[in-house]
């Protein structure tokens, strides 16, 4: 007996010693070479990086990074996934994500339609030149700047938006450059003009109102989104407090820039630290609508400039603006809350240009439908009504705010899909931007 618990124990320290160099936690079957990971399934592993997965076949893969995993395939070329997001793959070919089941082979989230993997390959085959590029669209990588204030160390520039991203000061910590990528990727996603229904030259002349161009009404001031840690009262002082931002040198530089609310990284508003990443998705969209909505569409589309008045101190038809009319509908048909905004009244300057904003995101969303997605529960009533979730609910019980949204926004406005959203933010921080600059 003793020698068999000894032959035992040497075979078991033997398959201990066992490890894969392609992903070292995989378990050892026993067999020459061939393991089995959590979530890539069975696999063989030569000596010259490649490996053959039971289902994909054979896949060179150059090094084991389980949180960004490039993996080549014969046929398909590269392909990115991570260990948390698996079997979902990055096609790099066709810039797009696929959910890969082998039975039934790669899944558009967008199309709702499988294809098998001829199908994909001839996706491959189709004409780039159908892809739309112009001057206006440019994707700009992370540089140091110390024009800003001393409050922000760094800036992106991403399709006439400029992202200012907060430095370590105040006693809290400077924000990653990957969340910096993230925010810039999505403003890609949100200015695509190979999306459907994207009027390009309408799109292009939403940049350059962005960019604060020529001719453009806010002309010689240009757009920028900030980027900070938390919230306000995690620094020290408050940037956000009038007494806190005189203590940040060169904070008035921002008031050269067109600007409103915050992205935060990790937003700990609430008073607990956000870790959720719907809840990522959910503030960066809505922060980044309101910029866009307010200093980007209005001047966008022929006629949107006077049809989106929202600021009662700039426009002077703001009551007979058609933002007002399909706020004002939306109001009395009990679509849209004014119970948290100022006094309340529509006809109050300072609550129409709090509201309007509000309103534009939340039409947006509906119209999307991201607020059954995002929101928490799937409701945000009774500041935006349930019956207003969708395209058909918005047109049956706002039918003006549903004649904005088509007239004005979706014309340069881009959906992006669930799956890049998804992909991009992750719990626990997790996600990758995916963003490259030119």
């Amino acid at each position: 007996m003793k020698y068999r618990c000894a032959a035992l124990l040497f075979i078991a320290c033997c398959l201990k010693a066992k490890n894969s160099s392609t992903l070292p936690e995989s378990t050892y079957l026993n067999t020459s070479n061939w393991y089995e990971s959590s979530w890539l399934g069975v696999y063989f592993e030569s000596s010259n990086s490649w490996t053959y997965q039971i289902d994909l076949g054979w896949l060179y893969i150059p090094f084991s990074n389980t949180e960004i995993f490039w993996m080549y395939h014969a046929d398909l070329k590269w392909l990115l996934t991570t260990s948390s997001i698996y079997p979902w793959v990055y096609v790099n070919e066709i810039k797009g994500w696929r959910y890969y089941l082998p039975n039934y082979g790669f899944y558009n989230a967008d199309t709702k339609k499988w294809s098998s993997q001829s199908e994909l390959l001839a996706e491959y085959t189709q004409n780039d030149t159908d892809l739309y590029t112009s001057a206006h669209y440019s994707s700009g990588a992370i540089t140091s700047n110390n024009e800003i204030s001393s409050w922000f160390d760094r800036s992106l520039q991403i399709n006439g938006l400029q992202l200012f991203v907060a430095a370590g000061v105040g006693g809290q910590t400077a924000v990653p450059d990957e969340w910096a990528k993230k925010i810039a990727q999505t403003v890609k996603l949100l200015t695509n003009p190979n999306s459907d229904g994207i009027n390009i030259p309408s799109q292009e002349k939403m940049i350059q109102v962005l960019q604060g161009a020529t001719g453009t009404w806010h002309a010689g001031y240009p757009t920028a989104q900030r980027l900070a840690y938390g919230g306000g009262a995690d620094y020290s002082p408050n940037p956000l407090m009038d007494e806190g931002i005189v203590m940040y040198s060169g904070y008035r530089n921002l008031d050269n820039y067109m600007m409103n609310d915050m992205v935060w990284y990790r937003n700990s508003s609430d008073g607990e630290v956000n870790n959720v990443g719907d809840n990522d998705i959910t503030e960066v969209l809505e922060h980044l609508m309101h910029t866009i909505h307010l200093f980007g569409v209005p001047g966008a589309v022929s006629g949107s400039a006077d049809a989106l008045q929202w600021d009662p101190e700039f426009h002077s038809g703001w009551q007979t603006s058609e933002l007002y009319f399909a706020m004002k509908e939306a109001v009395n048909n009990e679509v849209f809350s004014l119970k948290d905004y100022g006094d309340e009244n529509i006809n109050s300057p300072h609550t129409y240009a709090v509201s309007a904003k509000e309103y534009l995101y939340l039409l947006n969303f509906g119209m999307w439908e991201y607020g059954q997605e995002f929101w928490e529960n799937g409701t945000l009533a009774p500041e935006w009504n349930d019956n207003a979730r969708s395209p058909s609910g918005v047109q049956q019980n706002n039918p003006l705010g549903f004649a904005l949204f088509n007239n004005y926004i979706n014309p340069v406005l881009s959906k992006p899909s669930l799956t890049d959203l998804r992909t991009i933010f992750q719990d626990n921080d997790g996600g990758v931007s995916g963003y490259q600059s030119d």
